[in-house]
Formats: C-alpha cells, sequence, structure tokens
C-alpha cells in the first residue's frame, strides 16, 4: 500500500498567522484613517475594539502602564503607541501560529505512528 501524503500543517499555520497579520494591520489602518476623518460613533467603537486586544497583552506582560504613562506625559506619540499595538498583535498572531502549528505537527506524527502507511514528511 502506498504512503499518503499529509498536509504540511506547520507550514499552513504559519501561512495563516500572515494572512491573520496582514488583515488585521489592514482592517486596523482603514479604521485609524476612518476615525481621522470621521466621528462616527462605529469607527470609534471598532478602534476601541481593535486596541483591547494588544492592551490586554500587553498588560498581561506587565508593559502596559508604563507605556501609557510615557504617552500621558507626552513622550510616545499617538503613531509610536498605534505601532507598538500593531507590532504586539502580529507577534501574538505568529505565536499562537506558532503554537497550533506545534501542537498540529506533533499530532501528525503521533498519527503516523500508529499508522505507517502516512508519509509526515509532507513532500
Amino acid at each position: 500500500m502506498p504512503k499518503r501524503d499529509t498536509p504540511p500543517v506547520f507550514r499552513l499555520s504559519l501561512t495563516n498567522a500572515t494572512v491573520l497579520s496582514g488583515l488585521y494591520l489592514l482592517v486596523a489602518a482603514v479604521v485609524e484613517l476612518t476615525r481621522r476623518f470621521s466621528s462616527a460613533r462605529w469607527v470609534e467603537r471598532a478602534s476601541f475594539a481593535l486596541e483591547v486586544f494588544p492592551a490586554r497583552t500587553l498588560d498581561f506582560l506587565g508593559l502596559f502602564e508604563p507605556m501609557r504613562r510615557a504617552w500621558i506625559e507626552g513622550r510616545l506619540s499617538d503613531g509610536v503607541v498605534r505601532l507598538c499595538y500593531g507590532a504586539t498583535t502580529v507577534a501574538l498572531i505568529f505565536a499562537l501560529g506558532l503554537v497550533v502549528g506545534v501542537g498540529m505537527w506533533v499530532l501528525v506524527k503521533l498519527s503516523a505512528r500508529r499508522n505507517p502507511n502516512i508519509d509526515t514528511d509532507g513532500r
């Protein structure tokens, strides 16, 4: 019986993380540009929703409060804060993609032990 190919799950997870990161940054840029030129309530809510994810991550890491103080004291501009939020979100998405990719890779390897007809190289 020939070996069946398995999808390269680790590579797929990193590709998904790249796409999600790009999509997040695109949506955030569109919301920010819209917020600059419109005072619509939905734009403010969308902006807040996009900021909650990185803010909580920075808070968990103990970096939110020092960054907030620096922003309030004028040592950080709005642009730098947004850049930090974007970088935090991209890093978290990639970290999650890495964890999912490694987890799926382990599951594929364990599955291949039970069924030797599965090609785990993904080539």
